[in-house]
């Protein structure tokens, strides 16, 4: 059991995150407790929409406009802390430029092409399929990850080799996907991709509400992760446990006020901004982005 390690970087173990272990491992708040709270939080907020927005189309605005730029805060402060901890492990050097500028022509190339493939019924199933369950799929492993943080003294580890986490995350992702299928709206795009209803639709239930709800709850649980973190450093610095506090509130609070303004002034560019299949454009690139930072857990030498 880890007792009494400093909270630092930890780059040749490839940790996400420095440990704050001089908390004791037994006395650290578990994943139950993370999760429990994040679905009362989902289950509160979504009970809350149905509650004052009748109609389906006031309902979908409520998750535009909270779950959505939620979702872009925690995109954006994923990249942020990535890119911090990039440039501690590189030291003071002079910005790759050029490395940045091929990285953008890329990824706009990448948004081109998606572009494009949204716009062939033929190609859309191929494209939007496979980013969809990966990005089910990362939520999934993150939450099995999370839960193995609380037992490595608040340290989010590299990606597991064991099949037996990813063959749990996968059966996960197969059932948010079935879920998905069981909504009014997943019924439609099976019988245009596949030809038939492939689940039976539930009237209840609306593929907007899955999506913003399962997007929430991997929102709210890294807020919960990041509260733990602020709450071990404050027993070390209290100006530190702040300084995480406050940026996080701010990678957060950014999107969530510049999408209500578009709303509110912008609303023909807000269409495009907030539209659901450019944030999961940007989501699957979050997963990749974050599992080749994380890297591999090393391979065990054969006994």
């Amino acid at each position: 059991m880890r007792r009494g390690r400093v909270c630092a970087q930890v780059a040749p173990q490839r940790r996400w995150y420095a440990a704050c272990s001089h908390l004791r491992e037994e006395n650290l708040p578990g994943m139950l407790r993370n999760r429990l709270l994040a679905l009362a939080i989902v289950g509160a907020f979504l009970g809350l929409l149905h509650a004052h927005a009748r109609s389906p189309a006031e309902r979908t605005a409520g998750l535009y406009l909270i779950a959505l730029p939620l979702g872009y805060g925690h995109l954006i402060g994923a990249a942020v802390f990535a890119r911090s901890r990039f440039r501690r492990a590189r030291g003071p050097r002079e910005a790759p430029w050029l490395a940045i500028a091929l990285a953008a022509a890329s990824v706009a190339s990448l948004l081109a092409l998606y572009v494009r493939a949204l716009g062939s019924p033929a190609l859309q199933p191929l494209v939007l399929v496979p980013m969809l369950l990966l990005s089910a799929w990362h939520i999934v492993e993150n939450d099995l990850a999370l839960a193995g943080a609380y037992r490595d003294a608040l340290r989010l580890g590299a990606v597991t080799r064991a099949l037996r986490r990813h063959a749990i995350a996968l059966a996960l992702t197969a059932g948010v996907g079935i879920a998905a299928l069981a909504t009014h709206e997943g019924a439609l795009f099976s019988r245009a991709w596949f030809g038939c209803a492939l689940v039976s639709p539930r009237a209840w239930l609306t593929l907007d509400e899955l999506a913003s709800g399962v997007l929430l709850y991997h929102a709210v649980s890294w807020l919960l992760y990041f509260e733990d973190r602020a709450r071990a450093l404050q027993a070390r610095s209290a100006a530190d446990a702040t300084r995480l506090r406050r940026r996080v509130f701010a990678l957060h609070a950014a999107p969530l006020a510049l999408n209500a303004a578009l709303f509110v002034w912008l609303p023909a560019l807000h269409v495009y901004v907030a539209a659901p299949a450019l944030y999961l454009f940007w989501s699957v690139l979050h997963a990749i982005h974050t599992a080749a930072a994380r890297g591999f857990e090393p391979r065990r030498a054969a006994a």
